[in-house]
């Protein structure tokens, strides 16, 4: 393995310093082609996720567990849906918006976005527009860029009455800085060369890909990639969906654990380390394991890293319609139970009032949602013992892990729930005590300061009330310290979006990282990003097919990869658009 890793370190080497020479025009042409060869072969990908998804991990409790029988028919097309949504679509997609970004780059020096870049500025009070004059004295200035809905790939069909805007540091103060800071990001960012070692996760099969993607292109580097051990079924399909990539020998695909990791860092061309992961992962190639008060790093490379998150979801107490009380039900429920909750952004702790008079009916919604949803098979790995950790009882004999929702967590008696990020199907709902939306609001804050991470949260609130309450809740979005914010709809759309920079709260630290230091998705090379807002409606129409009992999920998925694989072919997908409307209305 020695002489494989030096030999393919020196072609990824060589590759770097001609794709980092290349132009903008030359990397869309690229990332171009690869969307077209991740079409061709988004079948077989989807194919072998299921199956990944579909075994038991080797400590699940089921005795000879290739006895026990698993989940089949409807149960297996939500999770086929999941498998092609998060894995070739996704791939599919940012491919796509990375080669029309550099594509315009090309041409006019800037990618497209959907709306109007504003200056907008920060103090005391929360945010307010501004001109694009300098912000006023004592208060800190941000560019808002619209980056949804794309109307290329039909976004306002897709994503109906959806936006999202990236808030972006200002330190020069007017629009016309910050333009001349974007321009030389996209000149200065894809030059940076060098061969990045890419370990990654082992929970979404779509998330490695995607990190090479996002070095390769963003940052000009050539990627050495090696695979979780759980996706060494995977590596054929994704060398030859990646094939153009490999070819232009910016991209090698190895499959291994942790000795393999090291082995790579150690060697010489290697210039650069993005992680998707865990905090043990994380400590183990920093530090050398759990580091202590005078620790210091034995990595010496620049390193960028995802880890997770404990991730939160407001309810803003207020006067719901039956219709939004369940959308919003449906929608945090379906957050739990994507990809058995194996994800670090699947919900973990509800936030109530206690006073809140429709509480008890909106957790009951959950509660039955989750209820009536099939067991999936425990195949992450380690999701055997986290599970007998956190329930203080044996796993499930059969092998298959039920949906626990846990109202009325005390979190001074109960801490272990919100300690860390469980890799489990279950969630937590806290009830916080307060007489006014302004108390409400700073206990909410206060109690996510005090959770794991800083990825992505998100936030529910009612469509009426006073000025006053409007206002509060800009400010509780505007001070929530996450990468991401969603308002009405769940964070990890923000991911799927591919558009949208994916990170940590910026200011983590080797020692300190929260939930990463860096950002993945950022495609349009927007500077000194600051984070994300997603604004969705409290009802959306039609059916998600991502809620798992969606009964065309699967076709629905495969449509929007049909439809992405025309729009990379040169036409405009409409026609392919408007063939999935029946099994839209009939989901």
């Amino acid at each position: 393995m020695p002489d494989t890793l030096d030999s393919l370190l020196t072609a990824l080497a060589a590759g770097s310093q001609r794709h980092a020479a290349s132009d903008a025009a030359g990397r869309a042409a690229m990332a171009l082609a690869t969307a077209q060869s991740v079409a061709r072969c988004a079948h077989e990908w989807a194919r072998v996720s299921l199956a990944i998804k579909q075994s038991f991990e080797p400590s699940a409790r089921c005795g000879n567990c290739a006895d026990h029988p698993l989940p089949s028919g409807r149960e297996n097309a939500a999770v086929l849906a999941e498998e092609i949504s998060t894995g070739p679509l996704s791939t599919l997609r940012l491919l796509l918006i990375t080669s029309r970004s550099l594509a315009d780059i090309a041409t006019q020096r800037l990618p497209r976005i959907a709306g109007q870049l504003r200056l907008i500025t920060a103090g005391a009070g929360g945010q307010s527009e501004a001109s694009g004059r300098s912000p006023s004295s004592g208060s800190l200035s941000h560019v808002a860029v619209e980056v949804l809905p794309n109307t290329s790939l039909h976004d306002g069909v897709l994503f109906r009455n959806t936006h999202g805007v990236v808030r972006c540091e200002n330190p020069g103060g007017s629009l016309a800085a910050f333009v001349r800071q974007w321009q030389a990001e996209t000149v200065e960012r894809p030059r940076g060369g060098g061969v990045a070692v890419v370990l990654g996760a082992g929970n979404v099969t779509g998330l490695a890909a995607a990190d090479a993607i996002c070095q390769i292109f963003e940052h000009g580097r050539s990627v050495l990639l090696k695979l979780h051990p759980l996706h060494a079924p995977l590596a054929a399909v994704l060398a030859d969906a990646l094939k153009p990539l490999i070819d232009a020998s910016v991209l090698s695909i190895i499959v291994g654990g942790a000795e393999l990791a090291k082995a790579a860092l150690a060697k010489p061309h290697c210039t650069h380390v993005h992680l998707t992961g865990g905090q043990s992962a994380f400590d183990a190639i920093v530090w050398g394991g759990p580091p202590t008060l005078v620790s210091q790093p034995l990595l010496t490379l620049p390193l960028t890293c995802e880890l997770g998150n404990v991730t939160p979801w407001i309810v803003v107490p207020g006067r719901y319609t039956a219709s939004q009380l369940h959308c919003q039900a449906d929608t945090i429920a379906a957050s739990i139970i994507n990809n058995t909750s194996y994800n670090c952004i699947a919900t973990k702790v509800v936030i109530t009032c206690r006073s809140w008079q429709q509480r008890e009916e909106f957790l009951a919604l959950i509660a039955r949602r989750l209820a009536a949803q099939p067991r999936r098979p425990a195949w992450y790995p380690g999701s055997t013992a986290a599970w007998e950790t956190l329930a203080q009882s044996l796993a499930p004999a059969d092998g298959l892990m039920p949906w626990v929702f846990h109202t009325d967590l005390k979190p001074d008696s109960e801490p272990q729930w919100l300690s860390q990020e469980w890799f489990l199907p279950v969630a937590a709902e806290i009830a916080i005590t307060a007489e006014s939306l302004e108390s409400f609001s700073a206990q909410a804050l206060a109690l996510t300061a005090s959770l794991p991470g800083s990825l992505a949260a998100s936030v529910t609130a009612p469509p009426t009330g006073s000025v006053q309450d409007r206002q509060q809740v800009e400010r509780l979005l505007d001070s929530l310290s996450y990468g991401a914010i969603a308002l009405n709809c769940w964070s990890a759309l923000a991911y799927a979006l591919g558009n949208v920079p994916w990170g940590g709260f910026p200011g983590a630290t080797l020692r300190e990282p929260q939930s990463g230091i860096g950002f993945v998705h950022n495609p349009l090379f927007l500077p000194l990003v600051h984070n994300s807002i997603l604004r969705a409606p409290l009802v959306v129409w039609p059916k998600p097919p991502w809620f798992p009992w969606h009964t065309r999920s699967s076709q629905i998925s495969q449509g929007v990869v049909e439809m992405y694989a025309t729009i990379a072919s040169g036409r405009s997908g409409a026609w392919n658009l408007a063939a999935m409307v029946p099994d839209v209305l009939l989901g």
